[in-house]
Protein backbone atom coordinates (compact mmCIF):
# COMPACT_ATOMS: atom_id res chain seq x y z
CA UNK A 1 0.00 0.00 0.00
CA UNK A 2 1.31 3.64 -1.02
CA UNK A 3 0.35 7.11 0.02
CA UNK A 4 -1.69 7.11 -3.00
CA UNK A 5 -3.70 3.92 -2.45
CA UNK A 6 -4.42 5.50 1.95
CA UNK A 7 -5.33 8.47 0.19
CA UNK A 8 -7.90 7.06 -2.55
CA UNK A 9 -9.10 5.04 0.61
CA UNK A 10 -9.72 7.88 2.57
CA UNK A 11 -11.95 9.33 -0.23
CA UNK A 12 -14.20 6.52 -0.02
CA UNK A 13 -14.39 6.87 3.41
CA UNK A 14 -17.77 7.60 5.04
CA UNK A 15 -16.58 11.32 6.46
CA UNK A 16 -19.59 11.83 8.95
CA UNK A 17 -18.91 8.42 10.19
CA UNK A 18 -18.19 8.10 14.33
CA UNK A 19 -15.12 8.28 15.99
CA UNK A 20 -13.10 5.21 17.15
CA UNK A 21 -10.89 4.94 20.72
CA UNK A 22 -8.60 7.80 18.58
CA UNK A 23 -11.35 10.58 18.90
CA UNK A 24 -9.72 11.31 15.47
CA UNK A 25 -12.76 12.42 12.31
CA UNK A 26 -12.41 12.43 8.59
CA UNK A 27 -12.14 16.01 9.05
CA UNK A 28 -9.48 16.08 11.13
CA UNK A 29 -7.50 13.84 9.36
CA UNK A 30 -7.91 15.67 5.98
CA UNK A 31 -6.11 18.91 7.46
CA UNK A 32 -2.70 16.72 7.36
CA UNK A 33 -3.78 14.01 4.60
CA UNK A 34 -0.25 14.18 2.94
CA UNK A 35 1.55 13.77 5.86
CA UNK A 36 -0.59 11.36 7.85
CA UNK A 37 -0.72 9.06 4.69
CA UNK A 38 3.14 8.33 4.34
CA UNK A 39 3.26 8.23 8.21
CA UNK A 40 0.47 5.11 7.71
CA UNK A 41 2.27 3.69 4.61
CA UNK A 42 6.18 3.93 6.81
CA UNK A 43 4.34 2.23 9.73
CA UNK A 44 2.47 -0.49 7.71
CA UNK A 45 6.06 -1.06 5.68
CA UNK A 46 8.08 -1.50 8.68
CA UNK A 47 5.32 -3.54 10.57
CA UNK A 48 5.12 -0.90 13.17
CA UNK A 49 1.22 -0.86 12.56
CA UNK A 50 -0.57 -2.08 14.92
CA UNK A 51 -4.57 -2.36 15.48
CA UNK A 52 -6.17 -0.81 17.91
CA UNK A 53 -8.96 -1.25 20.53
CA UNK A 54 -12.59 -1.03 18.81
CA UNK A 55 -14.85 1.59 20.27
CA UNK A 56 -18.36 -0.59 20.66
CA UNK A 57 -21.86 0.89 20.82
CA UNK A 58 -24.99 -0.56 20.49
CA UNK A 59 -27.49 0.09 17.82
CA UNK A 60 -31.32 -0.19 18.96
CA UNK A 61 -32.95 -3.30 16.33
CA UNK A 62 -36.53 -3.08 15.12
CA UNK A 63 -37.53 -5.56 17.83
CA UNK A 64 -36.41 -3.65 20.59
CA UNK A 65 -33.16 -5.42 21.44
CA UNK A 66 -29.59 -3.97 20.66
CA UNK A 67 -27.19 -5.28 17.99
CA UNK A 68 -23.38 -4.50 18.99
CA UNK A 69 -21.48 -2.02 16.35
CA UNK A 70 -17.62 -1.78 16.55
CA UNK A 71 -16.32 0.97 15.43
CA UNK A 72 -12.41 0.93 14.73
CA UNK A 73 -10.15 4.34 14.65
CA UNK A 74 -9.47 5.83 11.11
CA UNK A 75 -6.17 4.74 10.13
CA UNK A 76 -7.43 1.21 11.14
CA UNK A 77 -10.74 1.77 8.55
CA UNK A 78 -8.71 3.09 6.18
CA UNK A 79 -6.57 -0.05 6.29
CA UNK A 80 -9.44 -2.33 6.40
CA UNK A 81 -10.66 -0.62 3.49
CA UNK A 82 -7.64 -0.87 1.31
CA UNK A 83 -7.82 -4.67 2.31
CA UNK A 84 -11.18 -5.20 1.53
CA UNK A 85 -10.65 -4.15 -1.74
CA UNK A 86 -7.99 -6.47 -2.47
CA UNK A 87 -10.08 -9.23 -1.11
CA UNK A 88 -13.11 -8.56 -2.96
CA UNK A 89 -10.92 -9.21 -6.35
CA UNK A 90 -9.39 -11.63 -5.12
CA UNK A 91 -12.93 -13.82 -3.98
CA UNK A 92 -15.19 -12.14 -6.55
CA UNK A 93 -14.44 -15.03 -8.84
CA UNK A 94 -15.51 -17.53 -6.42
CA UNK A 95 -19.40 -16.27 -5.40
CA UNK A 96 -22.20 -16.74 -7.40
CA UNK A 97 -23.88 -14.23 -9.21
CA UNK A 98 -26.80 -14.76 -7.04
CA UNK A 99 -24.96 -13.48 -4.20
CA UNK A 100 -25.59 -10.57 -2.88
CA UNK A 101 -25.02 -10.19 0.73
CA UNK A 102 -22.76 -7.98 1.83
CA UNK A 103 -21.04 -7.54 -1.89
CA UNK A 104 -20.14 -4.55 -3.92
CA UNK A 105 -22.50 -2.81 -5.98
CA UNK A 106 -25.28 -5.46 -4.96
CA UNK A 107 -28.31 -4.81 -2.50
CA UNK A 108 -30.37 -7.22 -1.14
CA UNK A 109 -33.25 -5.34 -2.58
CA UNK A 110 -31.84 -7.37 -5.84
CA UNK A 111 -32.13 -10.41 -3.90
CA UNK A 112 -36.06 -9.82 -2.57
CA UNK A 113 -36.58 -8.80 -6.50
CA UNK A 114 -34.72 -11.86 -7.95
CA UNK A 115 -36.93 -14.10 -5.48
CA UNK A 116 -40.54 -12.44 -5.89
CA UNK A 117 -39.90 -12.92 -9.51
CA UNK A 118 -38.62 -16.76 -8.96
CA UNK A 119 -41.77 -17.31 -6.62
CA UNK A 120 -44.14 -16.47 -8.36
CA UNK A 121 -43.26 -17.06 -12.35
CA UNK A 122 -40.43 -20.07 -11.81
CA UNK A 123 -39.25 -23.16 -10.52
CA UNK A 124 -38.62 -23.80 -7.67
CA UNK A 125 -38.59 -27.12 -4.60
CA UNK A 126 -38.52 -24.99 -1.70
CA UNK A 127 -37.97 -21.53 -0.03
CA UNK A 128 -35.40 -21.20 3.10
CA UNK A 129 -34.61 -18.00 5.11
CA UNK A 130 -32.00 -17.75 7.41
CA UNK A 131 -30.69 -15.55 9.77
CA UNK A 132 -27.77 -16.44 11.84
CA UNK A 133 -27.60 -14.84 15.23
CA UNK A 134 -24.79 -12.70 16.32
CA UNK A 135 -22.48 -14.07 13.48
CA UNK A 136 -20.42 -11.58 13.46
CA UNK A 137 -19.70 -12.16 16.70
CA UNK A 138 -19.53 -16.07 16.71
CA UNK A 139 -17.55 -16.69 13.18
CA UNK A 140 -14.53 -18.84 14.03
CA UNK A 141 -11.31 -17.09 13.62
CA UNK A 142 -9.76 -20.22 13.00
CA UNK A 143 -11.09 -21.05 10.26
CA UNK A 144 -11.01 -17.71 8.33
CA UNK A 145 -7.79 -18.08 9.00
CA UNK A 146 -7.29 -21.48 7.20
CA UNK A 147 -9.75 -20.16 4.39
CA UNK A 148 -7.52 -16.78 3.89
CA UNK A 149 -4.40 -19.53 3.93
CA UNK A 150 -6.05 -21.29 1.35
CA UNK A 151 -5.78 -18.55 -1.25
CA UNK A 152 -3.60 -16.18 0.33
CA UNK A 153 -0.28 -16.41 -0.29
CA UNK A 154 0.55 -12.53 0.89
CA UNK A 155 1.92 -13.29 4.50
CA UNK A 156 2.14 -9.84 4.96
CA UNK A 157 -1.46 -8.88 3.75
CA UNK A 158 -2.45 -12.22 6.60
CA UNK A 159 -0.60 -10.53 8.84
CA UNK A 160 -2.31 -7.04 8.83
CA UNK A 161 -6.05 -9.29 9.16
CA UNK A 162 -5.02 -11.01 11.99
CA UNK A 163 -4.98 -8.08 14.31
CA UNK A 164 -8.50 -6.98 13.52
CA UNK A 165 -9.61 -9.85 14.96
CA UNK A 166 -8.12 -10.18 17.91
CA UNK A 167 -8.39 -6.34 18.66
CA UNK A 168 -9.79 -5.83 22.20
CA UNK A 169 -13.16 -4.55 21.95
CA UNK A 170 -13.85 -1.32 24.62
CA UNK A 171 -17.35 -1.98 25.79
CA UNK A 172 -19.53 0.72 26.33
CA UNK A 173 -19.16 0.66 30.45
CA UNK A 174 -15.23 0.87 29.79
CA UNK A 175 -14.17 -2.46 30.05
CA UNK A 176 -11.85 -3.79 27.23
CA UNK A 177 -13.39 -7.60 25.70
CA UNK A 178 -10.97 -9.54 23.82
CA UNK A 179 -12.85 -11.68 21.67
CA UNK A 180 -11.51 -15.25 20.73
CA UNK A 181 -14.45 -15.88 18.06
CA UNK A 182 -15.84 -13.10 15.39
CA UNK A 183 -15.28 -10.71 13.98
CA UNK A 184 -15.59 -6.55 14.69
CA UNK A 185 -19.18 -6.03 13.44
CA UNK A 186 -18.75 -2.60 12.29
CA UNK A 187 -15.37 -2.98 10.78
CA UNK A 188 -15.00 -2.58 7.10
CA UNK A 189 -13.26 -5.39 6.22
CA UNK A 190 -15.51 -7.82 8.61
CA UNK A 191 -18.32 -8.06 5.54
CA UNK A 192 -15.97 -9.71 2.66
CA UNK A 193 -13.98 -11.86 6.21
CA UNK A 194 -17.94 -13.08 6.76
CA UNK A 195 -18.82 -14.26 3.00
CA UNK A 196 -14.72 -15.71 2.81
CA UNK A 197 -15.88 -18.00 6.25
Amino acid sequence: MNAAGVRECWHDLKKDAASGVDGVTAAQDQENLEENSQALVRRLATQCSRATVVRRCSIPKDNGTERPLGIPALEDTLVQLACAKVLNAMYAQDFLGCSTGYRPHRRAKETVADLTCTLQYGWYGSRVEADINSFFDHSDQDWLREMRAQRMDDKALRNVIRPWLTAGRLDTDGTILDPETGTPQGGVVSPILANVS
